[in-house]
């Protein structure tokens, strides 16, 4: 699985064995992200990481794309 900077985009959801990621928005060097353990779950807050350092982690954690990235 290849996950750089140019796949990661708006919308997606990442599945790893521990939690699904929503990626909520791109930035220029951030990406601002949701954490669950389980898919559709509420009232979930927001994170921001390096767009590096989480493709690093999604590709280290064998996560699988479930949900592409949005049409906005």
């Amino acid at each position: 699985m290849k996950t750089d900077r140019h796949r990661l985009a708006k919308g997606q959801i990442w599945k790893t064995r521990a939690a699904a990621i929503e990626i909520m928005a791109l930035g220029q060097s951030f990406i601002h992200y949701k954490v669950t353990k389980h898919l559709g779950a509420k009232h979930v807050s927001a994170q921001i990481s390096g767009i590096e350092a989480m493709a690093n982690y999604l590709m280290a954690n064998e996560a699988r794309l479930v949900k592409g990235p949005s049409a906005n």
